[in-house]
């Protein structure tokens, strides 16, 4: 057992007073779930469902705050298919569930545990960059500009999963993060089979029954083909969750944390092909990127190849998909869904591609932080604006944007400081580790890139704050254990000849 592994497990027993007891924990979690669900289907409303699974969640959560940790990642990916699946959910809007608060309420909760755990300790010029960002969050939460309700319901989807990041940085090890990469791989596959059977097979009832109530006109291709969700609340959840789990199975695939080579090789391509089919580009270009980066950073190159690797394998795909054409061809399902995919692939700028839109979008948000130089305040940008009728809603999809018209000169200073750490610090650890956990970590990054504070994606933004958490934690340990070892400086050698001086002392 390692170093790390017995601190762990010695951390655990100093919290609790035991160890946490696995099967105990996970009968609890059980239990609590089919009481929310007794009393959700009892009363016809989520509100029953709240009350019964908060106090369970808050129990567990200080009982046992990493096993609470490893659930998680299950709760967020199952939120979309749980709202759907219960009373009531098919007339709750996105704002208005009140389900979507128990994640929240959970990263806060493992928050102030880790804040009690040092998380603010060893800071680092990322950690200085990151409070700094989540302090202005809160400030710009009381922007006049936008009603207090707005900012209020903007720090669950921006300030919360910022939370993560020290989260990563307290409460996770190296074991905690391999388990959590593979979580999330595991995930994935289970979610891309969901998703290809909505494609294929045809959507499930409480699936149709929540379009039609929701309107989401984002999921029709036309030719009565409707684009995959899965368990997820939008196909952009689904789409990030799919690139994310693919960069987990790649970065799985080393000899120590491969699983049954036929599986792992199987479960790759599953997530791979359901991503291909979800139609969603952008997830395609980002996820083929990520690849690239992963890939030069395990052969331990410098910056400009890592740079040039991710660069490159975009080129690829769109040399390819340029080569194969962009016609669907036919009427099918897979025929409509590839042709959406390979024409915006082709050609990335052309009539059919959202490229330039959202390219145009992006430039938009970023002038207004020089127009605007204090911001909309931060729900202005998210789903909260919506619900509470704020009248700037203008979100970009991308974080420079979004970052400009919410925070304004000063949010825009601070995104692009962490955006540069938050690179470097995963860049060097995936090269000087090279282990699983960092590759992933850089994949992740890179497979949203942009998408780091859009809090739409409940399953994915805390999980890129967490691991870029401990990352940053790690590479600073690294750096303090570099900086203890003694440098040993070798004597010069003596050039001179050994008879004279030898002479020369005994004369003396």
């Amino acid at each position: 057992m390692s170093l790390d592994d017995g601190t762990a497990r010695i951390d655990a027993v100093v919290t609790t007073g035991h160890e946490p007891q696995g099967t105990s924990a996970w009968t609890l979690v059980i239990l609590g779930a089919l009481a929310c669900l007794g009393v959700a289907l009892a009363s016809g409303t989520h509100i029953g469902l709240v009350l019964i699974v908060l106090p369970v969640v808050i129990a567990l959560t200080w009982q046992s705050p990493r096993m609470m940790l490893a659930v998680l990642p299950v709760w967020m990916v199952m939120l979309g298919l749980v709202r759907r699946l219960t009373p009531g959910g098919g007339n709750i809007t996105f704002s208005g569930d009140p389900v979507l608060i128990i994640g929240p309420i959970i990263i806060i909760l493992l928050f102030l545990t880790a804040v009690g755990r040092g998380a603010f300790d060893r800071r680092t010029k990322l950690s200085g960059v990151v409070a700094a960002f989540c302090l202005l969050a809160l400030v710009q939460a009381l922007n006049p500009s936008q009603r207090l309700l707005t900012g209020l319901g903007g720090l669950l989807f921006i300030l919360v999963p910022m939370l993560a990041f020290w989260i990563g940085r307290a409460l996770v090890d190296k074991v905690l993060a391999l388990q959590l990469v593979r979580t999330v791989a595991v995930l994935s596959f289970f979610a891309a089979i969901y998703g290809l059977i909505q494609q294929f097979h045809g959507l499930p009832g409480w699936d149709r029954a929540w379009i039609t109530t929701k309107g989401y006109n984002a999921l029709s291709l036309g030719s009565n083909v409707i684009r995959a969700f899965g368990s997820f609340s939008s196909a952009e959840e689904y789409a990030a969750f799919l690139s994310v789990g693919l960069v987990a199975w790649l970065a799985l695939s080393g000899k120590g944390t491969r699983m049954f080579p036929p599986v792992h090789v199987g479960a790759t391509i599953t997530v791979a092909v359901a991503l291909w089919f979800e139609s969603e580009r952008t997830a395609v270009f980002l996820t083929v990127l990520a690849i690239g980066v992963m890939v030069a950073a395990r052969m331990h190159l410098r910056p400009y190849g890592v740079l040039a690797g991710g660069v490159g394998a975009v080129l690829l795909l769109i040399f390819v998909g340029g080569h194969f054409g962009g016609g669907g061809g036919g009427g099918g399902v897979s025929s409509t869904l590839s042709g959406h995919q390979v024409s915006g692939i082709a050609h990335p700028f052309g009539a059919s591609s959202s490229l330039s839109g959202h390219i145009r979008a992006t430039r938009i948000g970023i002038l207004q932080a020089f127009k605007h130089p204090f911001g909309h305040g931060t729900g202005s940008v998210t789903i909260a604006a919506n619900r509470y009728g704020h009248s700037r809603t203008v979100g970009t999809e991308f974080d420079p944007g979004n970052m400009g018209i919410a925070f304004g000169v000063l949010g825009l200073a601070v995104y692009v400081s962490f955006a540069f750490y938050a690179i470097k610090t995963t860049y060097r650890a995936a090269v000087v580790r090279r282990d699983a956990v960092s590759i992933f970590g850089l994949g992740m990054l890179m497979a949203t890139l942009f998408q780091w504070t859009n809090g739409d994606l409940y399953a994915v933004c805390w999980l890129i704050w967490l691991f870029v958490g401990y990352l940053d934690v790690t590479m600073a340990k690294v750096d303090a254990e570099a900086a203890l070892v003694p440098v040993v400086v070798e004597a010069p050698p003596d050039w001179r000849r050994p008879g004279p001086p030898r002479h020369r002392a005994m004369r003396e």
